[in-house]
């Protein structure tokens, strides 16, 4: 087994541990995750590990498909215990996210592919962030924060690394790490616990 398939063991591995801790969450009644999000990150991932794999980005497309298959999985239970308040806005992101998946197959250019996908995937948490900005108790941070470093492991395993196939990985990284620093800093603003491990104040 060479370093790349090690680095995307680990990435899944790493995946694993961040769904396992967010399931847990929201098992406990902490964590309301919001469906739209999920629902169309695990769409853009899916098209993102596509256009990586045509790239020529080797082991690290393994980890890429099992985020975007427990990306969906989370969006289906989402829909039946998640975040219920769905606004126009959200609305609007999930349609305008739909209608741009099959200009990326047009362009016939997996770079350009690639950066759709990024534009996609940062409607696509609009929802979520709007949610979190009153409510960032649902979110849990250090559940981001181990998904940036499984992104540090998915771009260790390209085994030719150039700017298409490292920047979606790249991308995913920077968000979920300013992700879980917007949720603390939203979550010190309004008086709740730094993480989801601390009991919340009566």
């Amino acid at each position: 087994m060479d370093e790349y398939s090690i680095f995307a063991l680990a990435a899944i591995g790493l995946a694993a541990i961040r769904y396992g801790t967010y399931l847990y969450t929201i098992y406990q009644g902490k964590t309301k995750p919001h469906a739209f999000t999920w629902l169309l990150l695990g769409s853009v991932t899916s098209v993102g590990t596509w256009a990586q794999f045509e790239m020529g980005a080797g082991p690290s497309t393994w980890a890429m498909g099992f985020i975007a298959l427990t990306s969906l999985f989370i969006a289906t239970l989402s829909f039946f215990i998640g975040e219920k308040d769905y606004t126009k806005s959200d609305w609007v992101a999930l349609i305008v996210c739909f209608m741009a998946i099959p200009i990326w197959k047009m362009t016939d250019n997996a770079i350009w592919a690639v950066t759709i996908v990024v534009i996609i995937d940062i409607l696509s948490y609009w929802p979520t962030i709007r949610k979190s900005y009153n409510k960032p108790h649902t979110e849990p941070p250090i559940s981001a924060v181990i998904s940036g470093v499984r992104y540090l492991f998915v771009i260790l395993a390209v085994p030719e690394p150039n700017f298409g196939n490292m920047m979606y990985p790249f991308y995913l990284l920077l968000v979920d790490w300013g992700f879980a620093l917007y949720i603390v800093i939203r979550r010190w603003q309004l008086g709740y616990p730094l993480h989801e491990y601390v009991k919340a104040k009566d």
